[in-house]
């Protein structure tokens, strides 16, 4: 017996029609890769912020320590 919640309410997945079903495990999948997609663009900033640094760092305070 599988349930879920919805607005505090707790559902019964037993009691569901096939279609009601598929809509839920859509809604699920749905946040599933929404929580995913904000993990890899948070990791991608995260990168982004890391390499910036590295470039300053490597490149340019190199290039003006020569002058």
């Amino acid at each position: 017996m599988a349930t879920f919640k919805i607005d505090d309410i707790e559902y019964d997945t037993d009691n569901l029609s096939d279609i009601q079903k598929r809509v839920v495990a859509l809604y699920q999948q749905a946040l599933r890769e929404e929580g995913e997609a904000v993990a890899n663009l948070e990791l991608r900033r995260a990168s982004r912020i890391e390499l910036g640094r590295k470039l300053k760092e490597l490149i340019i305070d190199v290039d003006n320590n020569n002058d």
